[in-house]
């Protein structure tokens, strides 16, 4: 079977992003060919040491997958190389509150919004007619979940009131603010604010919002030009790989620059339309490069001294660093807008995603079933007793599985 790096799930060569809007990425990416490079001097040849970008793109995409807790040490170490980077920071504050870690997420949060702004807006000084438009809304809505989350009633009000004025009081957004607000007052029971009320609030302006709607979204990291070619799939080359050696991890791109010529290959290779063949070594270094999609005999050169610029974190296998043959990007198929069934748009949430500091998917508690697993005396496939309820057939009033009315409360995540 065939190895793949665990960055594989945002890099359908694009997804869904129009033709337009990839035309648009290449443009930026090479008016800017600095862009993907962290101004950080001491990274200029260490493969150990990503850059911001890299160690962004590796953050989001670990935390909407599997791996949340991987995803907040990428992103910790994307602030600690660049603490001023907005993106950064508001996507550590994000996959903190999903795990449930409060009061750090409030912290970077705070920071987002404004330390003066958040601390007068949480103790009332400050209007919310006052905010500008260049208020980071998502932001604002995570600092009022994780002060709510931290039982301080009144100040998640006011913060989430803030909110709600600065998208709009009667826009679809807003209602995620009256459903927190009136899941705020079932949970402390606090009487200066009417839960029923607030519920008929959120419903007016969105009928179907869900408790999966409710936290602040990933930003999705194919729309950032500086960080597209991280995203961008890494599988070992059938051709060429060892087959002797187990690898325990494969190389990933830790440093990519913009080819500086703007000849038809090489922009094929910004765009991510050439598929090549690289044996990175030990050390990170792209050591050889093979053109995996033809190109002409005078573009090899150029193309090979244009990724021997990139830098890549080595493979692993037996506890050390090795040198492995990878493929690097895919092949322009004509069919890069197609989206494959089951994939996941970036930021979005599944009715009945957990709440921050729920259990992560794949743990289980003990005595947990299994989804296959069958009780002594469970009735077997078949047997029904008279009278019994026919396969599909529902009460009125039965609720289907994953469905949430509106007002229902999720488990407390704390």
């Amino acid at each position: 079977m065939r190895q793949r790096a665990n960055l594989g799930h945002w890099t359908q060569a694009g997804g869904a992003l129009s033709a337009a809007l990839r035309v648009a990425l290449v443009v930026a990416v090479l008016a800017t060919p600095a862009a993907c490079v962290s101004p950080s001097s001491e990274q200029t040849d260490a493969p150990g040491n990503p850059s911001v970008e890299a160690f962004l793109a590796r953050g989001i995409t670990r935390s909407t997958g599997s791996d949340m807790r991987a995803g907040l040490a990428d992103l910790r170490s994307a602030v600690r190389l660049e603490p001023e980077h907005t993106l950064a920071r508001k996507s550590l504050a994000i996959a903190l509150l999903r795990l449930g870690r409060f009061g750090e997420a409030e912290a970077e949060f705070t920071v987002g919004v404004g330390e003066e702004r958040t601390l007068a807006l949480s103790s009332g000084r400050l209007s919310s007619a006052d905010l500008s438009d260049s208020t980071d809304a998502d932001a604002l809505l995570g600092l009022a979940t994780s002060v709510q989350f931290q039982e301080r009633a009144r100040e998640a009000e006011r913060l989430y009131r803030a909110y709600a004025d600065l998208v709009g009081a009667m826009s679809k957004d807003a209602g995620r603010a009256y459903f927190r607000l009136h899941e705020l007052a079932t949970e402390s029971g606090v009487e200066w604010l009417d839960a029923e009320a607030e519920l008929a609030k959120a419903l007016a302006v969105d009928p179907n919002i869900r408790s999966g709607m409710l936290l602040p979204a990933f930003t999705d990291p194919r729309t950032h030009p500086e960080l597209e070619p991280y995203l961008r799939p890494i599988e070992l080359s059938g051709s060429r790989a060892d087959t002797t050696v187990e690898y325990d991890t494969l190389p990933l791109l830790s440093r990519w620059v913009a080819p500086a010529d703007t000849s038809e290959t090489l922009l094929a290779l910004a765009e991510g339309k050439l598929q090549l063949e690289i044996l990175v070594g030990a050390d990170g270094f792209p050591d050889e490069v093979i053109p995996a999609t033809p190109v002409t005999d005078e573009d090899v050169t150029p193309l090979t001294s244009a990724v021997g610029a990139w830098r890549f974190t080595p493979a692993r296998a037996a506890g050390e660093d090795a040198p492995a043959w990878i493929l690097f990007g895919e092949a322009d198929d004509g069919d890069s807008d197609d989206q494959e069934p089951g994939d996941q748009e970036p930021g979005d949430q599944e009715p009945g995603d957990q709440e921050p500091g729920d259990q992560e998917s794949d743990d289980q508690k003990p005595g947990d079933q299994e989804p296959d697993d069958q009780e002594p005396g469970d009735q077997e496939p078949g047997d029904q007793k008279p009278g019994d309820q026919k396969p599909g057939d529902q009460e009125p009033g039965d609720q289907e599985p994953g469905d949430q009315k509106p007002g229902d409360q999720k488990p407390d995540a704390r």
